[in-house]
């Protein structure tokens, strides 16, 4: 198999007020996939990653968090306490998972999440990574991090 190195992955949140497609302005002819969880974090996509950078060689990963996410708002703590209760036998294997709470600010979790990206091993080093940041209220999408580059 011969990777093409075409291609972009979007990690972005489940929201359903976000639609990364009509955001980003992605229609057919590009070559795009969408990666969406809770928040839209890469730790929890980063298996998802791993595989389409093994079948598809996608040149470009784009991570798009929004303003006013549900993990702005619902902690961890309160994700652990209500998850014990549904499942008290799973209460080691809760305590111990990260579900993503995001503590600062939108552009600290995306420049977060680009960090885990470039020092994962399983992320080739020649993919490009983008970050940015969606305002939910204004439609506004900025640039997030080092990276100042273009879709």
């Amino acid at each position: 198999m011969k990777a093409s190195g075409a291609g972009v992955v979007v990690v972005s949140c489940s929201d359903p007020r976000l639609n990364p497609y009509q955001i980003l302005g992605i229609d057919q002819t590009l070559k795009a996939t969408m990666v969406r969880n809770a928040g839209g974090r890469v730790f929890d996509a980063l298996r998802t990653l791993a595989v389409l950078q093994t079948i598809g060689s996608p040149g470009t990963i784009v991570v798009m968090h929004h303003t006013d996410c549900g993990v702005t708002h619902f902690h961890d703590s309160k994700i652990r306490g209500a998850l014990s209760e549904l499942a008290p036998t799973d209460k080691t294997a809760i305590e111990a998972t990260n579900f993503g709470e995001i503590k600062g600010s939108i552009e600290e979790s995306v420049i977060e999440d680009l960090e885990i990206l470039r020092a994962s091993p399983w992320i080739k080093k020649s993919t490009q990574l983008i970050g940015l940041k969606y305002d939910i209220d204004t439609g506004k999408l900025e640039v997030v991090g080092e990276e100042q580059a273009q879709l």
